[in-house]
């Protein structure tokens, strides 16, 4: 071979690995495009079809947020009900609360804030569940942003409100009728994501315990694990098939926010938050089992 054939076939295989590189990339995760790398979010920070939304308290939004962020608390579309906190509010308070947002139906949402995505993930499943379509996670949230060295901002970002219409979609939710009804169907696997020492401490009975934290990984800043790992997890070590119907529930049902993203993410067809979990379970007087139960 000569010496610019050689350089032609050298030059094609850089190429083409760098496009597989790229694709393989963006494949990661089945549904990639609800997850939104910081790099990418770098890029797009004043793309006017995105609205960047900071859950954090006020005072760390002050101190400084991704620019463009509006800030935002899971406290306005929660609400206590029967005695038990963290319940979704009703459809007008949370129409009302989204309102601020200043959101068109296409607009795309980011959420980020500083708590390992617990409270990013709850509200991507608000969203999804009041059929707001196009929703995802910043991977690694503020943490990361911050460990990147990426800019800040201290600006209050000011929208214009827009008026907000819900459209429910009742198979994003289950409560606990609907789960005494369904704990022993063998096509229904309901994930407890509360830690192991909470689940053994006492959980309802048949539930399978998969930790939120089990998900992500690193230190300071948290991300998800690769799509191999996620699928070990769920489908070979616990045996969660994808024509399942699964649901995500935990002590109140926030934190079951994550553990449903994860599972949008790996496109599980039908996924499902229990509203109050195990609180509402107890409630309204069922018992719990402690120990494992495997």
């Amino acid at each position: 071979m000569d010496l610019k054939n050689h350089r032609m076939l050298f030059l094609f295989s850089l190429i083409f690995s760098l496009f597989f590189s790229l694709n393989a990339i963006a494949a990661e995760y089945p549904n990639a495009a609800l997850l939104a790398e910081t790099e990418w979010l770098s890029k797009n920070l004043n793309d006017p079809n995105i609205r960047i939304i900071d859950l954090r308290s006020s005072a760390n939004y002050m101190k400084g947020h991704i620019k463009n962020a509006v800030p935002f608390s899971h406290e306005l579309v929660t609400t206590t009900r029967n005695g038990v906190k963290g319940m979704i509010a009703d459809k007008e308070a949370v129409e009302q609360a989204l309102e601020r947002l200043g959101i068109s139906p296409n607009t795309k949402l980011i959420f980020y804030d500083d708590a390992d995505s617990k409270w990013a993930t709850y509200m991507f499943w608000v969203m999804e569940y009041h059929g707001h379509k196009s929703v995802a996670v910043l991977n690694g949230g503020y943490q990361k942003w911050e460990a990147e060295k990426r800019p800040l901002a201290t600006e209050i970002t000011q929208v214009k409100p827009v008026s907000f219409k819900a459209k429910i979609d009742k198979n994003k939710i289950v409560d606990t009728e609907w789960v005494k009804n369904n704990i022993n169907n063998p096509k229904v696997k309901i994930i407890n994501v509360r830690p192991d020492k909470d689940y053994i401490d006492g959980h309802i009975p048949g539930t399978i315990n998969i930790p939120w934290l089990e998900n992500l990984q690193g230190a300071s800043a948290k991300v998800l694990k690769a799509k191999d790992e996620l699928t070990q997890i769920y489908e070979k070590e616990e045996g969660i098939k994808r024509d399942d119907t699964v649901v995500s529930s935990c002590m109140f049902g926030i934190l079951a926010g994550g553990t449903y993203f994860t599972l949008r993410l790996l496109d599980y067809k039908d996924v499902k938050l229990y509203d109050g979990s195990q609180s509402d379970w107890v409630a309204k007087g069922n018992s719990l089992k402690a120990g494992k139960e495997r």
